[in-house]
């Protein structure tokens, strides 16, 4: 399949790297055109346990209308640019098939209004860190979930996966996928932004731990699922936990956070349905009060 990649981060590039190891043509957009020059003239770097690979991809710095002959787009960008990236395709007629790998919730109606094109939703619960330009960490193993959001059904998973070590399945039930992911969201990224500490810090200090277990608590009472949803967080929580959150990076880089889309959405839910969230609204209040402000250590 030729893939065009919407989003260099960590995700993107892990996306990338594998995908382009089992055969797939791979462009990747990237938000910058230092990045896509590196990508273009040294490769992707993608680091596993078994070393090293180093793959060819195409970068460009920005989308253009040669890409809407791609056979699928894998969106990765953060939810706080989205917008833009809807704005620029809305009602743009011809576009591929778009699979959104994003966190938080609320997105896939937003493209629903906007994009013109069979659209597919997905969870991603591997770890990865970008450590350059070029490069990143698969630092955990796990998989992605992806499900049909509407038009045309594809065997995507199908096309996509690599079994023993990039595994994509397909669900029937995505909104059951997407709160999921939302709920392993809420119960680690912005915890991690306000203590700056890795994942796993979360669990091996018993204090914070108390406070995930209340904040997991109260995303499964809003959201409608069943406490025993913990043992999935916990086990995402433990195959991650030398990353740092996405949350903690842009906290660090003094960029705005998902928190609208992560505790914002949670909270609104709440709200709709009167129910209380004291611990995600202090979280909510406290990341947004200090975007921009930087790493200060």
């Amino acid at each position: 399949m030729r893939i065009a990649i919407i989003g260099g981060g960590a995700v993107g590039l892990l996306t990338g790297g594998y995908l382009s190891l089992s055969g797939h043509h791979i462009h990747i957009i990237t938000r910058t055109e230092e990045q896509a020059d590196i990508l273009n003239s040294k490769g992707l770097n993608l680091e596993t346990g078994n070393g090293v690979e180093t793959v060819c991809v195409n970068a460009e710095h920005h989308a253009s209308a040669e890409y809407m002959d791609c056979d699928l787009w894998i969106v990765t960008l953060k939810q706080t640019v989205l917008d833009s990236f809807l704005a620029k395709w809305r009602d743009v007629e011809g576009l591929p098939p778009v699979l959104f790998l994003q966190n938080g919730m609320g997105h896939m109606e937003k493209a629903e209004k906007t994009l013109r094109s069979s659209l597919y939703a997905g969870a991603v619960t591997h770890g990865a860190l970008k450590t350059g330009l070029n490069s990143v960490e698969h630092t955990g193993k796990g998989d992605i979930h992806i499900g049909l959001w509407r038009g045309c059904k594809l065997d995507l998973a199908a096309q996509l996966t690599i079994p023993d070590s990039f595994p994509v399945y397909e669900t029937g039930d995505i909104q059951l996928m997407l709160k999921r992911k939302l709920l392993v969201n809420l119960s680690v990224n912005p915890l991690t932004a306000l203590y700056r500490v890795k994942n796993g810090e979360l669990l091996e200090n018993p204090e914070w731990a108390k406070n995930v277990k209340a904040v997991f608590s109260e995303g499964v009472s809003v959201l409608g699922l069943d406490e025993k949803e913990w043992d999935r967080v916990e086990a995402v929580i433990t195959r991650t936990g030398e990353n740092e959150s996405s949350m903690l990076g842009d906290v660090k880089s003094g960029r705005k956070t998902e928190t609208e889309a992560i505790t914002g959405y949670i909270m609104q839910l709440a709200a709709e349905r009167g129910l209380e969230m004291p611990v995600t609204s202090f979280l909510h209040r406290s990341i947004t009060g200090i975007h921009g402000r930087g790493d200060t250590k």
